[in-house]
């Protein structure tokens, strides 16, 4: 039943009952004129409810196949059809209050067996005004954050502000998204990293040394359509950084690629800053992809330039008529004037990086609940089995004398293997088997490059 066929429903006797009760037997004919009135006064409130509902539009349905996500502004909700939460959603609340999270139990190849509540995510949204909206998400990582030494906490994590905007929306095709806290717009999973949304435990390899997720930044943005399936965004931002006044370590690295880059927030230098343009396609069925460009100008070794140049394109392609959903992403980074680079310019650190790094991974998945088992509790239930192999190269281009780490801690190839069990679009259970095909004894004891068994839930309503 619609909302506006409730309200009918609802009004309709109780002014029939209200105009009898206003008329006994014996009353003066101006009363009832009076209640008459007051009468339609209401009615006519109602119904001006209900045609605000009626402009609203219906929260479009769930399509657990394409993977829903909450958009993060009305102008995201009204462009994406598979959104959990449509534009009437926001139009018909003033403040909203979204969440994900997710929590892993790991088994790895060396090391202690652990549990890791790792990230408890809230993200306020409020219309301030029809094109006014303020959007914000603070997380707390790995349980809690521990507030002082010497005082025995149980905890080693984070609390980080990762996103705090107002969206400004003048039309279709451009509107401003303030300066504020926002996501670098490269990659998918780093736009859309909610755990409902992909299908292993951790997010793919890729997003972590090559693209830096979660890569948040103090930034002002842009963003609209082209078409009604070509949208575009634009942001400047702080920029990366290889030298950091308050770390003797160096930002850009073999191991650790660009994820040290990212700079601190407060303590970052806005000399150096980051422009990044995205396109995003989905005129085709079953098909959404984009393509994004980052440059950023960064100081390394003795304050020297180095200019960090990122292309991304990625896929998702779920077949008609199918189970099988097809994805696939690449990232490359041009790296000019890599000797400037702290970890080339420095004898005491390993670490020697060369004029590119890149990464891509593929992956198939399958569709598997029947349509037969979509009834009572199993309505909304899926059953997702897949596979993808990633690889990553974080020492290519290397100058004459450099040292290459052969251990599987850079360069290195993924296989990944697992399924996710969806009990409702709101809340999956996962298990998987990740597998370094370059693992050493050295990358065994890497949290980032090691074999492990991982189960988890991930939640996002």
């Amino acid at each position: 039943m619609t909302q506006m066929n409730q309200f009918r429903k609802a009004w309709l006797p109780l002014a029939a009952a209200a105009v009898f009760a206003a008329c006994p037997a014996g009353a003066q004919s101006n009363d009832t004129a009076t209640a008459i009135q007051e009468l339609q006064k209401q009615i006519q409130q109602l119904q001006e409810e209900v045609g605000r509902l009626k402009a609203a539009g219906p929260t479009p349905a769930t399509n657990l196949a394409t993977m829903p996500t909450v958009p993060r502004s009305i102008t995201e909700a009204a462009g994406a059809d598979h959104s959990l939460l449509g534009e009437g959603f926001y139009k018909s609340k003033g403040l909203t209050i979204g969440f994900y999270g997710e929590s892993k139990y790991r088994l790895p190849e060396a090391g202690a067996d652990k549990f890791d509540a790792h990230r408890y995510v809230l993200s306020p949204s409020y219309e301030i005004a029809d094109w006014l909206i303020f959007n914000s998400e603070l997380e707390l990582e790995h349980g809690g954050v521990d507030d002082g030494a010497g005082r025995g906490s149980r905890y080693d994590g984070e609390l980080e502000l990762e996103q705090f905007y107002v969206d400004i929306l003048i039309n279709d095709y451009f509107n401003v998204r303030s300066l504020g806290i926002d996501l670098v717009p490269v990659g998918r999973v780093n736009t859309t990293h909610e755990p409902t949304t992909f299908y292993s435990t951790e997010r793919p390899e890729l997003y972590r040394e090559i693209i830096p997720t979660t890569w948040m930044e103090p930034s002002i943005g842009f963003f609209g359509k082209v078409t009604d399936t070509l949208n575009w965004r634009a942001m400047i931002s702080t920029g990366l950084e290889d030298f950091i006044s308050t770390s003797p370590d160096p930002g850009v690295t073999a191991v650790n690629g660009m994820r040290n880059a990212r700079p601190r927030m407060r303590q970052a230098d806005e000399n150096n800053l980051a422009y990044t343009g995205r396109l995003n396609y989905n005129g085709i069925e079953g098909l959404d992809t984009s393509t994004s460009v980052y440059h950023s100008r960064s100081e390394g070794f003795n304050q020297q330039d180095v200019n960090l140049t990122l292309w991304d394109i990625e896929a998702l392609y779920r077949m008609p008529g199918t189970g099988l959903e097809l994805r696939g992403d690449f990232a490359y980074w041009f790296i000019d004037n890599p000797e400037n680079l702290i970890a080339n310019n420095n004898a005491s650190l390993i670490d020697d990086v060369g004029d590119a790094m890149y990464g891509w991974y593929v992956e198939a998945a399958y569709h598997l609940w029947p349509e037969a088992w979509r009834e009572g509790k199993g309505a909304k239930m899926d059953f997702v089995p897949f596979v993808r192999f990633s690889q990553i190269v974080t020492q290519d281009g290397l100058a004459a004398g450099s040292t290459e780490l052969t251990d599987g801690t850079a360069n290195r190839d993924f296989l990944t293997f697992g399924a996710a069990w969806f009990l409702n679009e709101h809340f999956v259970v996962k298990g998987d088997y990740r597998i370094n095909l370059d693992g050493t004894a050295a990358s065994a004891n890497s949290a980032a490059s090691q074999d492990y068994f991982q189960m988890g839930v991930g939640m996002f309503f």
